[in-house]
């Protein structure tokens, strides 16, 4: 089956139902485990780890065009965010997402940053 063994790479991204027009191979989740271990060392014998939250986001560089405004991005709050991999079909549904950040608008496309407020539901 073709896809069966590929990576997932984001090629569709869709806020509350809406088909966002982003720059091919930029969109990225990061902190999707939620947590991450590091090592304490221990003065003797065996180290051990420590576990610590870490913030889950979504980023992605938006065309920015006549059809988009700040506002379409700046009131995100609450809102349903869906990333697919149209080869294998797999999917990312992010039920709680809010805005984070939005980067310069002028020279292309603009950064964008979601924050992913509840576990990744992968589909």
């Amino acid at each position: 089956m073709a896809g069966e063994k590929s990576l997932f790479h984001i090629d569709e991204l869709v806020i509350d139902g809406a088909p966002i027009a982003i720059e091919d191979s930029t969109a990225q989740i990061t902190g999707a485990a939620r947590s991450e271990n590091t090592v304490v060392p221990s003065s003797q014998g065996d180290d051990y780890t420590s576990r610590k939250r870490v913030p889950t986001t979504v980023t992605f560089k938006l065309q920015f065009g006549a059809n988009e405004s700040v506002e379409d991005f700046s009131f995100v709050s609450d809102s349903q965010v869906v990333c697919r991999d149209k080869v294998n079909g797999k999917r990312a549904l992010m039920p709680r997402c809010s805005f984070a950040s939005l980067g310069v608008i002028g020279a292309g496309s603009v950064d964008v940053t979601l924050n992913v407020l509840a576990p990744i539901q992968w589909i």
